[in-house]
Order: structure tokens, then sequence, then C-alpha cells
């Protein structure tokens, strides 16, 4: 897998938001689909910490924003959509190889004939 890291400010990613970057990218491929690249953008405005990611997969982009008042949290934010924005792809192939979706919950018929005696009066 690809994965490029930038800074639009000029800073240098310290390693440790690197590892945490391609910690996440790798169990997100992990569980969904396999991620071919990546390209993960930090931008510090007036405060506020904004990260931005397009990440590719087999046959589909997926592109996400998020902000947050620190780098951890605008960082926390774009893993949940992008990770709801790969199950959501995943759900439409799993559906689409043959698997039926569920249809809700699912009551067992209960037979009474076995059980159950009935007694009848005559009159």
């Amino acid at each position: 897998m690809i994965v490029n890291i930038t800074n639009r400010n000029g800073d240098k990613v310290s390693d440790s938001l690197r590892d945490r970057i391609n910690a996440w990218l790798e169990s997100s491929g992990e569980r969904f689909e396999t991620i071919t690249s990546a390209q993960v953008t930090i931008e510090k405005a007036e405060r506020q910490e904004k990260v931005e990611a397009t990440v590719h997969v087999a046959g589909n982009d997926i592109f996400a924003k998020a902000e947050g008042p620190n780098l951890y949290a605008a960082l926390d934010a774009l893993e949940d959509k992008i990770d709801r924005q790969l199950d959501k792809i995943h759900q439409k192939h799993v559906n689409k190889k043959g698997v039926q979706k569920p249809e809700g919950p699912v009551e067992e018929a209960i037979d009474d004939d076995d059980d159950v005696e009935m007694d009848v009066a005559y009159s």
C-alpha cells in the first residue's frame, strides 16, 4: 500500500503521527477491502486542525475531510468517516455476491399440535 502524508504548512510530519495513520490504514484494509493507496493532507488553520484523506480502493475513490480543536481529534473524526464509507462499499460487495440481505428478525413458528392437549366438552 502506498501512503503519502503531507503537511500544507511546510512542517514535517512527526513519526508518531505517521505511525498512527499507517496503523489505521492497515487495520481498515484488513477489515474492509484492499486499500491500494492513500493520500492524507494535514493543515493547521486558525484555531483548527484540518485533515483530509483520499483512499483508493479497488474500483473506488473515497474522500473525506474533518476538523477538530487538535490534530488527534481531527484524525479520529476522519477515521470514522472513512471507515463508514469503506463499510458501505464492503456491504454492497458482500450483498452482490449472492448473500441475501438480512430481512429483520426471524421468528420461529411454534407447532402447538405436539405439546397441547385440548379437552372438548360436548353438551
